[in-house]
């Protein structure tokens, strides 16, 4: 059966959707453009595994259990309860929470660092619950596929090559993130989920209010530091603090609330997110300024001054200040020996002008090497360099925007070395450590028993939610950093 929203498109497009047809809206009830769910499974199941790989698994397991224990709780009453839904805790400093179609919901310890009790964590959670109930994702696929379909039409059509450049514009502005009129639906849905638990819904605006502060202080920091700053994509990237209709929706979902039994804040939060890593995990390697170390692997890598570093479990990035050059390593395991101007003739084919570098390791090499694009028939050249020690080889490239970061890559390749005995502690990974406010205690003399290299006490301040200008109150439990 075609449903009512053919209407919309003739021609080409409406083939499209008499094959894909229109879903019901499992929120709403309306029909609408989107894939079946049963793509929504299949795209969750197919892409969870490959989230666990880039930013693997919080490996503390009471933590897990809390994070998942509040999603379930929360998803039993939404409006897709029938779906299987998966909640992870990821070993990430980032300040994020996502979800993938079909159930599967993330949420970064590098997030739950800034909230302060459960009601937060369940209005972030409740809120990715709300972009999967919605259907938010399959709605996205079904839009980009007609997006997709539109390019080509208009390739095949008029043959103009300006046109299809346009209609790839206009398809990826229609496709390109959620925007403000889904991220407000999954505000409402997300306020409706906690207010079924006896959670206060205003909650949710406090959480925003927090992250907020993150964002404000985030974006100060970069910009002394001249570079860009990226935030949470979610609760707060489309909502000013004033935002009247946010607040409307809010506060309708006061009503599925039973406000005689309020759910309590009875420190839980807090009790188990005491000893929870802070910042960079000591299992992937801590940041210091421009330095990098890592305790298991015994290494030790110094980028150049100021270029913003950021590390995953797959690959490590440095940017320079102004966002002309990029470096990223990898590291292989190989099976020594191991020729170095060989093995970078075979991981790049048009590898070429080798030169041995100095270094404390087996060996180092640097070359220019040629990717070729076959989409846009482009090439892109790259200087690289490989360094080997024993069973490890750490792969260094680097692009630039006027110029290859020739002395940049060698510099950093040249770096690479084992941990002096001065270093070990400074791989050391830091964790959150709650202690109970004395009198006379202020942000400024708890960020001196802080493990903090800069900016300590705005990062006190933005854990325990006192940004900008709190302090702590006598007897208030506080998080320090150990």
């Amino acid at each position: 059966m075609i449903c009512r929203c053919m209407s919309r498109f003739s021609g080409f497009l409406a083939l499209l959707i008499i094959l894909q047809g229109c879903a019901t809206n499992p929120v709403t009830g309306d029909r609408t453009l989107a894939m079946p769910e049963s793509w929504e499974i299949e795209t969750g199941r197919a892409n969870h595994p490959k989230i666990l790989q880039e930013y693997s698994v919080y490996e503390n397991p009471k933590l897990q259990a809390y994070v998942n224990e509040i999603g379930q709780k929360l998803a039993s009453k939404s409006h897709r309860s029938n779906l299987e839904f998966t909640f992870t805790l990821l070993d990430s400093p980032q300040v994020n929470a996502f979800a993938l179609p079909g159930g599967f919901i993330y949420v970064t310890r590098g997030i739950m660092s800034y909230m302060t009790k459960e009601s937060h964590l369940a209005g972030v959670i409740g809120h990715e619950i709300g972009h999967v109930t919605a259907a938010h994702g399959a709605r996205r696929a079904a839009q980009a596929q007609i997006g997709g379909i539109a390019t080509a039409a208009v390739a095949i059509a008029t043959g103009s090559q300006e046109l299809t450049q346009a209609s790839q514009m206009l398809g990826g502005a229609l496709i390109s993130g959620y925007g403000r009129k889904q991220e407000l639906e999954s505000d409402r849905l997300g306020a409706q989920y906690i207010a079924q638990h006896n959670y206060s819904p205003d909650d949710m605006v406090d959480v925003i209010g927090i992250l907020k502060d993150q964002e404000l202080f985030a974006a100060e920091r970069a910009r002394r530091e001249g570079r860009q700053v990226q935030g949470y994509h979610g609760l707060f990237a489309t909502h000013p603090m004033n935002d009247l209709r946010l607040q409307e929706v809010i506060a309708a979902a006061d009503k599925y609330r039973d406000t005689t039994k309020p759910m309590p804040d009875d420190g839980r939060f807090l009790r188990l997110t005491n000893g929870m890593a802070y910042g960079e995990s000591e299992k992937q390697g801590i940041i210091r300024g421009n330095k990098f170390y890592h305790k298991s692997l015994d290494l030790f890598i110094e980028f150049p001054p100021g270029w913003r570093i950021q590390n995953t479990p797959s690959v490590m990035t440095a940017v320079a200040p102004d966002g002309s050059k990029m470096l990223q390593m990898r590291m292989d395991s190989v099976v020594p020996p191991v020729d170095g101007v060989r093995y970078l003739g075979r991981k790049f084919p048009q590898f070429r002008n080798a030169t041995q570098l100095k270094t404390s390791e087996d060996q180092a090499v640097s070359g220019i090497a040629t990717l070729n694009d076959q989409r846009t028939g482009r090439t892109q050249d790259l200087r690289v360099a490989m360094i080997n020690r024993g069973n490890q080889a750490f792969v260094l490239s680097g692009v630039g925007k006027y110029g290859l970061p020739d002395l940049e890559v060698m510099n950093v390749a040249q770096s690479v070395r084992r941990l002096k005995a001065s270093e070990r502690k400074l791989a050391e990974g830091r964790e959150i450590s709650l202690v109970k406010a004395k009198r006379g205690d202020t942000i400024a003399s708890l960020a001196k028993r802080s493990n903090l290299d800069e900016y300590a006490e705005e990062q006190l301040r933005l854990i325990n939610g006192l940004y900008p200008d709190g302090e702590p109150k006598h007897g208030q439990w506080i998080k320090i950093i150990k």
